[in-house]
């Protein structure tokens, strides 16, 4: 590998010497005073590094400004979303923050006709039983919380009662 590259090397250089243009530009170069070869060569370095910082740093910081600005609008996007959450049907937090948890939950347990036996606060969340409730409305009634008022149940027990179709709920909520 290293001979190919080397002889590789030997062909560049013979065909670069046998170039009229080439030995005109060395024969230019050699009459040059030491002065001015120093001039020459400060000038190609710049210009070396002129391409390098064209043809490489030059888009990096296209892209990464582009970047930037993308991550900008979306971040916009996002936040504009998420402010009107509440008026899609998403949960927001400013709803229910806005109101006790305790008191949402008699509230909405009301409009769904179901009756709390026994609630106490526990913590942040509430602990709630019901008796003999129909099972479909109970349901709909903790999806309901958790949909319009973000009102989630953590832990749940469902027992069934003597009667067909009613059961017994023992839930933990929380916001």
């Amino acid at each position: 590998m290293n001979e190919r590259l080397q002889l590789m090397q030997g062909q560049l250089q013979a065909q670069l010497q046998s170039n009229k243009t080439v030995q005109a530009a060395q024969h230019w170069y050699q009459s040059l005073p030491t002065r001015d070869r120093l001039v020459v060569k400060g000038i190609s370095a710049l210009l070396v590094l002129a391409l390098v910082f064209v043809t490489i740093y030059a888009p990096l910081i296209r892209s990464q400004k582009a970047a930037a600005l993308s991550l900008e609008k979306n971040l916009a996007t996002y936040n504009l979303l998420a402010e009107n959450a509440h008026r899609f049907g998403g949960v927001s937090s400013v709803a229910t923050a806005d109101a006790p948890i305790l008191a949402t939950v008699t509230q909405q347990a009301k409009k769904a006709g179901i009756v709390l036996s026994r609630y106490e606060q526990d913590g942040k969340g509430l602990r709630v039983w019901v008796e003999k409730a129909a099972f479909d409305d109970a349901i709909s009634w903790l999806e309901g919380m958790q949909a319009r008022h973000g009102i989630r149940v953590s832990q749940i027990t469902i027992d069934r009662t003597d009667r067909s179709g009613l059961v017994d709920i023992r839930a933990t909520l929380t916001p």
